[in-house]
C-alpha cells in the first residue's frame, strides 16, 4: 500500500525578510462565522459611544477663539487638560479645557496647520502645508 504524506515547501511557510506579512489562510463563507454580525454591531455602538465620550468636553462655547477655520485639535497623552488647535491662518492656540480660556496662542506658521501632535516630554509638534514641521516646548510656549 502507497501512503502519500502532504509537504510543503519550505519557501510558503518562511518570510524573506522581516517585513513581509504572512499569508493567513482564511474563509469569507458566512456559513463559517454566525457571530459576525453580532460583533460588527457591538464595534460599531463602541466606537459611537467612544466618538460622544471624547466629544463632550469640546461642545461648549470657547469665547476668544481662532478667527479663522480649525483644521486640527491634539489632546495630551497624559491628561486632557491641555488641548491645542490649530488654523487656517497658521495659529495654534493652547487651551485650558475646565475655564475654556485660551493660555496661548502662537503665530507658528504662514499657511494652514495640518498636523498636531503632542510629544512625549514636555513639547509638541505641527506641520502645515508650507512645508514645515516645528518643534515648540509647552514651558516655552506659557
Amino acid at each position: 500500500m502507497k501512503v502519500k504524506a502532504l509537504s510543503r515547501s519550505q519557501a510558503s511557510t518562511e518570510r524573506e525578510c522581516i517585513g513581509d506579512l504572512r499569508k493567513h489562510a482564511r474563509n469569507l463563507d458566512p456559513a463559517y462565522h454566525p457571530m459576525q454580525r453580532p460583533r460588527e454591531m457591538t464595534r460599531a455602538i463602541t466606537s459611537a459611544k467612544m466618538e460622544r465620550m471624547f466629544a463632550k468636553p469640546l461642545v461648549g462655547n470657547f469665547g476668544n477663539g481662532h478667527q479663522d477655520a480649525v483644521y486640527r485639535t491634539a489632546i495630551c497623552r497624559k491628561s486632557l487638560l491641555p488641548l491645542l488647535s490649530g488654523c487656517a491662518d497658521g495659529q495654534i492656540k493652547l487651551w485650558d479645557l475646565p475655564t475654556r480660556t485660551c493660555v496661548s496662542t502662537v503665530n507658528a506658521h504662514t499657511q494652514a496647520v495640518n498636523g498636531l501632535v503632542f510629544g512625549l516630554d514636555q513639547d509638541f509638534y505641527s506641520c502645515s502645508q508650507d512645508g514645515a514641521v516645528r518643534r515648540f516646548s509647552i514651558l516655552g510656549v506659557l
